[in-house]
């Protein structure tokens, strides 16, 4: 992106010219670059670093034309310019009922978070794959991203029906070439596709949503919250929020998957209720029989799979509590620490947890004053936030974050990249998704790399 020059008017003086930058990368308040440098080198001395190549998510403004934005990720772990692709779709939100008109759901709107879906994996990468829910239309679009530059996309064929009302949480298997879309409105539910590089997607359901979720919606509770192939892509598992309020459980829904069949993942699910945990949100696998789901009523729920019953629950020593959470949402896993990473989207801070045990070790917070965080993801030994702007909370800006990961219970804010009024990155942007390709500076480099190391 381009500095742009705006011509502010002449009254009995010279000509005043203002520039307006488009995104940039800022340093934290009240850091200099010379102690982020020496995180970098000191990390060096250990071990290679990892630094990934490209992040994504989609701008998804309420009843508008969404978009996909491509984030280049530098050298440095910095975020550096990006490019929008139309996605063919309309953003979208969840209802939510406003508080001045008694409860009655009668508008779409934010969420004082500004999560509009309420969910995680709007927004999904696999190797040169890309796909993106379109709330607002109840489609999905697919993007082939260029192996040689990971700015440049290509929708793939049209964007096709999602088979319900208000399309939220996306699962891709590449074992099974399949893709599946959780639907969270009235007419909820799972569809799965075939994906062809060439021509896009097709469903190979008979009847698509005959995956149901089949809960009373009532603003976020009751929505669907996340999906995810278990990471021997033998299982789909849909995870549902409950009621906190109305004392209701929390759903886990699991289907097996087929690889020798035409219809992958099966219609007929496994479902256990997880009444100690009524609020659960975003999930990482981090073993066979492991799942970490976050929980806004509790904080970490530690939950444990039988992969021969399909069956989930919930034992009461593996509940962990955060403590001050406000709206603790978003999760992502570091295999190469052994950690686990926590947001929430109302306190601008990031939790660390050990992997297997779930113990908390640590929690850093962004120097940059935002509200809070609401997707995550890991790229390398660099962790990135997508922060929303949100006036409700006073915060007019959005912007992706930026922490180092040096190794466990170590973790630091090294910037922003700030989004300016003219980019257009609304309240309502979703989703995060980092290329799985990354790049290794090695000690040799790092004092060549550690001479332009973030501005």
């Amino acid at each position: 992106m381009h500095s742009k020059l705006l011509n502010a008017g002449v009254f009995l003086l010279p000509l005043l010219v203002c520039t307006a930058e488009a995104a940039k990368f800022t340093l934290p308040f009240n850091t200099n670059s010379t102690a982020i440098k020496k995180i970098a080198a000191a990390a060096a001395e250990k071990a290679p670093i990892q630094i990934g190549v490209a992040l994504y998510f989609q701008t998804n403004p309420i009843g508008r034309d969404n978009e996909v934005v491509a984030c280049q990720i530098n050298e440095d772990g910095s975020v550096g310019g990006h490019k929008r692709y139309k996605t063919g779709g309309k953003g979208g939100a969840a209802p939510v009922p406003p508080s001045d008109d008694d409860g009655k759901i009668t508008k779409l709107q934010l969420a004082s978070t500004n999560d509009a879906l309420f969910s995680q994996h709007s927004v999904i990468v696999n190797g040169d794959l890309l796909f993106t829910v379109n709330a607002g239309s109840n489609t999905i679009t697919m993007f082939t991203v260029d192996p040689k530059d990971p700015l440049k996309l290509t929708t793939v064929g049209k964007p096709v029906t999602s088979h319900g009302d208000l399309p939220v949480s996306l699962a891709y298997s590449p074992k099974l070439n399949t893709l599946c879309v959780a639907n969270s409105g009235k007419r909820d539910g799972v569809a799965c596709y075939n994906v062809d590089v060439k021509k896009g997607l097709t469903c190979t359901d008979k009847e698509p949503l005959k995956r149901k979720i089949g809960t009373v919606k009532d603003g976020p509770a009751g929505t669907v919250s996340d999906m995810f192939f278990t990471d021997d892509q033998k299982n789909l598992i849909v995870i549902t929020k409950g009621n906190n309020v109305k004392k209701e459980a929390s759903i886990v829904d699991v289907y097996k998957t087929y690889p020798d069949e035409k219809r992958k993942v099966c219609v007929e699910g496994v479902r256990s209720k997880i009444s100690e945990a009524p609020l659960l949100f975003g999930a990482v696998q981090v073993s066979p029989t492991k799942i970490f789901a976050t929980d806004g009523s509790i904080g970490v729920a530690k939950l444990t799979f039988d992969p021969k019953t399909l069956k989930v629950t919930l034992p009461p020593e593996d509940k962990q509590v955060i403590d001050f959470q406000s709206a603790t949402g978003w999760i992502a896993k570091n295999a190469k620490y052994g950690t686990a990473y926590v947001t929430d989207g109302k306190m601008n801070r990031v939790i660390e947890f050990n992997v297997p045990s779930g113990d908390k070790t640590q929690e850093q917070s962004f120097l940059s004053g935002q509200p809070g965080n609401l997707d995550i993801g890991i790229g390398g030994d660099y962790l990135y936030t997508l922060s929303p702007s949100n006036s409700a909370l006073a915060s007019d800006i959005s912007m992706i974050q930026v922490m180092h990961i040096t190794g466990k219970n170590k973790f630091q804010d090294i910037g922003a990249y700030v989004f300016d009024k003219d980019d257009d990155i609304t309240a309502g942007a979703h989703g995060m998704a980092i290329s799985c390709k990354t790049r290794t500076i090695k000690k040799k480099e790092t004092r060549s790399l550690l001479g332009y190391y973030l501005f």
